[in-house]
């Protein structure tokens, strides 16, 4: 039977594991990535970032894992997608992995980036990550657009999404629809007008302090129609959350759409200066 204090200590492990603070420990949009050297698998080194790119891409994998290996096949698929383009990619393996699990593993999943060794897993720490494989992405300044998690089905479409806004190809909106396929809209329904309905109720969580549920409510607002109240209010979520590179990216969003757009000027406002 197990003792009390082993019943009590299960449950209260869980609860940390699944705390919102665990879960807000990976590095927020708008994070500057230091731009540090490192060794490679081949034996020299070379910088994790470039500063002649529009788009910088590292994916942080694990040997003899499958979904690494799944990860690193879907991102030699993009790799060569971009091939010619201003986007630079490498992959980090941790200072612990063997060299021998890591060379097979590489040469099966066809990448060509270099491999670095993120020694001490320094950088794997600091950005927060928890699981493997994870891709991140920063401008050439190191500037973070997004760290995204594995997932079996459209990883690199997804990736591809990511490097396309950092290009200028696509937009945020593009990538929700990518994400979230449109539901069929019955035959009469006004698109914008049904997106705008949904906005609506995203300001109202905005006005009762529920800020991510605003913002997921004006997401899914923008996979119906691109409204630009859709954008501005979750610059001004993003501004309460105190997320203000991610609110200015909102808000210049929405101003593209509509310059005279309500909103975007108020979560401006209130990430000026920070």
């Amino acid at each position: 039977m197990p003792s009390r204090f082993t019943r009590f200590a299960l449950p209260l492990a869980a609860l940390i594991l699944l705390s919102p603070g665990w879960a807000r420990a990976r590095a927020a949009p708008g994070t500057i990535v230091e731009n540090v050297e490192l060794k490679t698998l081949t034996g020299g080194k070379e910088k994790l970032l470039s500063n002649k790119v529009k788009a910088n891409i590292f994916v942080f994998f694990r040997p003899a894992q499958d979904r690494s290996l799944d990860a690193l096949k879907q991102m030699a698929a993009c790799e060569k997608e971009f091939a010619g383009k201003p986007v630079h990619w490498v992959a980090l393996v941790s200072s612990t992995a063997a060299p021998e699990e890591v060379k097979p593993m590489v040469e099966q999943a066809g990448i060509k980036m270099p491999v670095l060794i993120d020694e001490g897993d320094v950088i794997y720490d600091k950005l927060g990550i928890r699981l493997h494989p994870m891709v991140g992405i920063t401008d050439a300044k190191g500037k973070l657009f997004a760290i995204e998690e594995y997932r079996q089905i459209q990883y690199c479409d997804i990736i591809k999404a990511r490097i396309k806004i950092a290009l200028g190809e696509m937009t945020e909106a593009d990538l929700v629809k990518l994400e979230n396929p449109e539901k069929g809209i019955m035959p009469g329904d006004d698109p914008v007008k049904k997106a705008a309905r949904d906005v609506n109720m995203a300001r109202r969580l905005f006005e009762i302090g529920q800020y991510q549920k605003a913002i997921d409510r004006a997401k899914k607002a923008l996979e119906i129609a691109p409204v630009a109240k859709g954008y501005s209010l979750q610059a001004e979520a993003y501004a309460k959350l105190g997320n203000c590179a991610e609110a200015n990216l909102m808000a210049e969003q929405a101003l593209k759409l509509d310059a005279a757009d309500p909103w975007a000027p108020l979560a401006k406002a209130a990430c000026a200066g920070k």
